[in-house]
């Protein structure tokens, strides 16, 4: 846990907002050339994982030392560049992946140390409204509004 309070003290908000605009210029980059799928077209495709992919890069490679059995109506070159950009795509979304897992995490962990520093200080003002100091019940009240009552 140590390690990672040094790491979040190395995070900075100018440098979230370089990785931000690095982001931004990745999406116009990949933008053009990325499509979105509804979950219906989805679910008629087949599911493209590690082991897809090793089948695709093997089948290809194969297909190309057995061309008299690789059928006539498809493109063998074709089939090749949509087999290497399969694999491609899924190395960078295994990267992408990867860093999006560690965002969670540190977002996870610098938002319960803010958490901490909100609910001591909402604590504080719940204690001062109860005692009606003045001007701090409107506080208390705009902050108690954001942690609506529980369902039992």
């Amino acid at each position: 846990m140590e390690n990672n309070n040094r790491k979040i003290k190395e995070l900075s908000q100018a440098l979230l907002l370089a990785a931000q605009s690095k982001l931004d210029e990745l999406t116009i980059l990949l933008e053009p050339c990325l499509v979105s799928l509804t979950a219906p077209e989805r679910k008629h495709l087949h599911k493209i994982g590690a082991k897809s992919v090793e089948f695709l890069k093997m089948s290809h490679g194969m297909a190309l030392g057995n061309l008299e059995l690789f059928p006539e109506s498809l493109d063998i070159s074709s089939f090749g560049e949509r087999s290497a950009l399969t694999g491609e795509l899924w190395t960078l979304f295994n990267k992408i992946d990867s860093l999006r897992e560690k965002i969670v995490d540190t977002k996870t962990l610098i938002g319960n140390h803010a958490m901490e520093s909100a609910l001591a200080f909402y604590n504080t003002v719940k204690i001062a409204a109860r005692r009606d100091i003045p001007g701090v019940r409107v506080v208390f009240e705009e902050l108690k509004a954001l942690f609506p009552p529980r369902r039992k």
